[in-house]
């Protein structure tokens, strides 16, 4: 038996508008949330509170304040990058399932009136987003010469030749219906067919059966290649590689009893589900996950202790490949393991290929420190000074220079006397006595 101390749980953001990304680059376009999405995304909150909410359930958190959250218990953390905007509404919808509106979120004023939050109890969780601006912990594999070297070498693999040319007829008939875009293995077109087939009637009634089937196959392949590599500290892993830094961190936290986190939400895209599956060997008992995992998909790991004289902290990994996935929630063994692994092992065998500082993210990268503003000085992700602070900080510097300013113009008034030249001889004495003030 054991009991679960804490959970960090990784979620893909929910359906959205199509969204297109630099073959060679993988810069991003913009795109939009939708209700379907979002709509999605509260479902998954509304399963991970039952999973880890509900008194009942076995993998229910340890002490928890399962109706009214508490922020010290609780951290989110969703990425502003690629597509942030779509991450961050699905974060605001995945935590309104996770917390509902509760009628106990109400306080009772010294006059005795009782409030009530809005929306019958609405409860607003704090959650920080993560930009690559400043911190490279949640998108780095954009703006990385090393990964683009990557990309350019994987398309020039044999693999990658090969099922290119197998796909060759596929694309071919696949013309009429992407509207002049390429039809190659490099621009995958899944997401443009796919959002037509979710949001276009008049496309979904003329798209052949079995080509959105082939079309997110060829996807897979390609994602999976793009984000793996052969070793887990190779570049190709570099969207896991960060963020287990974050991972890693927040275990040790959780685990630590004088620590009140127990609950880390980490709201993100698809490409470090990709990478993390093969930094840990998940892929080899379960190649299935060489893909790019379903909207609102969610990988739970498990901080759990057991009981008695050797009481000792391990890891369980849980994944559910979207909201309506028929298998639930499927229990995974991270480096080949057939139960759970210990966190001790597993932080000494992860450790090695985390990336922890946008520093190191540059020395990865190959990318030179240029000083213009981008910030790969920081000794650690989220080493960025906070909003608040540095406003703080900035509105204090304000003070003193007007303080500075004041003192200069006061002893600048003192040492010079502006006399009327009707005046100048009654005033003679007076300006003689000036001229003997120091100037220092």
């Amino acid at each position: 038996m054991s009991t679960v101390l804490g959970v960090i749980v990784l979620a893909r953001n929910g359906d959205r508008r199509e969204f297109y990304q630099d073959p060679n680059t993988y810069q991003p376009s913009l795109t939009d949330s939708t209700a379907l999405g979002m709509a999605d995304l509260h479902l998954l909150g509304a399963q991970l509170r039952s999973a880890y909410l509900n008194p009942t359930s076995s993998s229910f958190i340890t002490d928890i304040s399962a109706d009214l959250a508490d922020t010290q218990q609780v951290k989110v953390l969703a990425k502003a990058g690629g597509e942030g905007a779509v991450v961050f509404d699905s974060a605001t919808a995945l935590l309104q399932g996770l917390f509902p509106p509760t009628t106990r979120n109400k306080l009772r004023l010294a006059n005795d009136t009782v409030v009530m939050a809005p929306l019958g109890g609405y409860q607003y969780v704090p959650m920080e987003t993560v930009e690559p601006g400043n911190d490279r912990s949640m998108e780095s594999w954009t703006g990385c010469p090393a990964f683009e070297k990557h990309i350019a070498g994987f398309h020039k693999s044999d693999a990658f030749k090969a099922k290119a040319e197998d796909a060759e007829p596929f694309f071919r008939d696949l013309k009429d219906f992407v509207f002049g875009r390429p039809t190659t293995l490099e621009n995958i077109i899944y997401d443009f067919l796919n959002t037509q087939l979710t949001y276009n009637q008049t496309f979904a009634f003329r798209l052949p059966p079995t080509y959105i089937e082939q079309a997110r196959a060829l996807a897979d392949f390609h994602e999976d290649g793009v984000f793996s590599d052969a070793h887990p500290n190779g570049i190709g892993n570099i969207a896991g590689r960060t963020l287990l830094h974050t991972i890693l961190k927040s275990l040790e936290r959780i685990a630590f009893n004088d620590d009140p986190l127990q609950l880390m939400l980490i709201q993100t895209t698809y490409q470090p589900f990709i990478s993390l599956f093969h930094q840990t060997d998940i892929v080899s008992q379960h190649p299935e996950l060489k893909a790019i995992p379903n909207f609102a998909s969610a990988l739970a790991i498990e901080l759990r202790r057991t009981h008695g004289p050797d009481a000792r902290d391990f890891l369980r990994f849980k994944f559910k490949n979207g909201t309506a996935d028929p298998e639930d929630w499927q229990l995974l063994h991270a480096f080949g393991h057939h139960a759970d692994i210990p966190l001790t092992e597993f932080i000494y065998r992860a450790e090695g290929s985390a990336v922890g500082s946008n520093r190191h993210w540059a020395q990865v990268c190959g990318v030179k420190p240029s000083g213009d503003g981008d910030d790969v000085h920081a000794s650690r992700f989220g080493g960025a000074v906070p909003f608040g602070l540095g406003s703080v900080l900035l509105l204090g510097f304000f003070f003193l220079v007007v303080l500075a300013a004041r003192v200069i113009r006061a002893r600048r008034d003192r040492a010079y006397v502006r006399v009327p030249s009707d005046e100048t001889n009654k005033m003679q004495p007076m300006v003689e006595e000036i001229k003997g003030v120091s100037m220092a």
